[in-house]
């Protein structure tokens, strides 16, 4: 037990030394540079990698749904965004419920 509890004090040190190195660094990052462009393009790649692996191939219970319906709850959400003046909330909540309701219907329905 003593083991676990030293895993977690080692987790809780390290996650804030690496935000402590975030907030000293923060004030001598250029973000107009070549270098921050590339590390932003890089993290909107990986963000839409897992947003298309989470709709193309779902693992749990969202992997009982139909792709069809997975990707007309993104069109929705997606739809409701730019509807919503980019209102990332209501976009997600919009996707959501449409999934929800896309697949209750298919439940009861047929």
């Amino acid at each position: 037990m003593s083991d676990l509890w030293l895993m977690v004090l080692l987790c809780v040190v390290v996650t804030y030394a690496w935000r402590g190195a975030g907030v000293l660094l923060s004030g001598r990052i250029a973000t107009g540079s070549d270098a921050f462009r590339w590390i932003t393009c890089v993290a909107y790649a990986m963000v839409a990698g897992l947003v298309t692996r989470v709709i193309l191939m779902p693992t749990g219970l969202l992997g009982t749904s139909l792709l069809a319906h997975r990707l007309i709850a993104c069109g929705i959400g997606l739809a409701v965004y730019y509807v919503s003046r980019r209102n990332l909330f209501v976009a997600v909540v919009a996707g959501a419920l449409a999934m929800t309701v896309l697949n209750y219907l298919r439940v009861t329905v047929g």
